[in-house]
């Protein structure tokens, strides 16, 4: 055997070349990207109906009549009379009696707009 011949022989017989799996890999790249997406998409569907829900509290807020000047972070109770009359105060349901029907309570952000306040649970 010649020179070469030994040589070609001794680079057939040297460490197996692995392939990767290629397939595989893409796979786990797209289903990682998907993953992703999904969850910034359900991210942005929560966003999305919180801000709609502060759109809605702020237009049902704007139907009271607010007589005084509001200050930021600052506690308000929405009424309505027996007569249908609609109003921000600063009295809270357990002070101001049955002759109200009482809305909920609000408070104005410090951006300018009206974020629900939840009652608590006693």
């Amino acid at each position: 055997m010649g020179r070469n011949e030994q040589s070609f022989l001794m680079e057939i017989a040297g460490p197996k070349i692995e392939v990767p799996d290629l397939l595989r890999f893409e796979t786990a790249r797209n289903h990682s990207l998907s993953n992703k997406i999904m969850s910034r998409l359900r991210d942005l569907e929560r966003e999305y109906n919180e801000l709609v829900e502060l759109q809605r509290w702020n237009q049902f807020v704007e139907g009271f009549h607010i007589g005084f000047q509001t200050r930021l972070n600052q506690d308000y109770y929405l009424y309505e009379s027996g007569a249908g009359r609609k109003f921000l105060s600063l009295i809270a349901p357990g002070e101001m009696g049955a002759a109200y029907t009482f809305h909920g309570r609000t408070r104005l952000h410090s951006e300018g707009y009206f974020v629900k306040v939840a009652e608590q649970q006693d």
